[in-house]
């Protein structure tokens, strides 16, 4: 069983391997609640000072289309969160910067994705199930949405052919709620996190994290790897 600390472990392990053999990193992360304990592990937790983060490009998967500095923007998130002490030396490229996104080397080195109620990750929603967004064989790219999710606002994401161009894919399910989403997800093909679960490309990681809010859930966490099948 594994804390969050030990998620921060897997990605500063997978930024310093690539710093060590490239000379830089990538680091993709979601927004919302799920992701923010960890972005204080890596900014002022027990891995500080153990990274040169002026090697590393961080972006983000996806993003409301509102101001930076509105509540509901995920830019914000980072900037309150993340990039802040140590990460601060990063280089962080909006996704509305989409030429400069598109110039970050891939596979990224990391991906660390969240999970919707309703089966989303990024911003890729139940509406577009069967479509090109959500198709691993697709052209990776950037997609602008209508309004979509909670709060319903229009959204910029990475496609899921984009995601998969990852060395190391971390999906974050917190709660009892969406662990029985993400069980469901497994057979169930009108879910979005169906197309990530059942692609054959690259392993997912999946964290599956307590609600802190809800006192009936483990405290502790496990790491397993929904890892591709296998054709012949």
């Amino acid at each position: 069983m594994l804390h969050t600390d030990d998620i921060a472990d897997k990605i500063v392990h997978q930024l310093g391997t690539a710093i060590e053999e490239h000379g830089a990193a990538s680091l993709v992360v979601c927004g919302g609640s799920s992701p923010v304990d960890i972005f204080h592990q890596l900014a002022e937790g027990q891995h500080k000072g153990t990274l040169d983060w002026s090697c590393v490009t961080i972006t983000l998967v996806d993003d409301r289309q509102v101001p930076a500095d509105d509540p509901h923007s995920n830019q914000r998130l980072l900037r309150d969160h993340l990039l802040v002490g140590a990460v601060a030396a990063a280089r962080f490229i909006p996704l509305t910067d989409g030429e400069d996104v598109s110039k970050i080397s891939r596979p990224f080195d990391v991906m660390l994705l969240g999970m919707g109620p309703d089966g989303h990750f990024a911003s890729l929603f139940p509406s577009m199930v069967g479509n090109a967004e959500l198709m691993a064989t697709a052209q990776p790219a950037l997609l602008e949405t209508g309004p979509e999710g909670s709060p319903k606002l229009p959204r910029i994401s990475m496609n899921l052919a984009m995601i998969l161009q990852s060395h190391l894919i971390i999906l974050l399910v917190k709660g009892a709620e969406k662990q029985a989403v993400l069980k469901a997800a497994k057979t169930d093909q009108g879910l979005p996190v169906h197309a990530l679960l059942a692609q054959t490309i690259t392993p997912v990681h999946i964290a599956n994290r307590p609600d802190r809010n809800r006192p009936s859930d483990d405290r502790t966490m496990q790491i397993d790897c929904a890892k591709p099948v296998t054709q012949n």
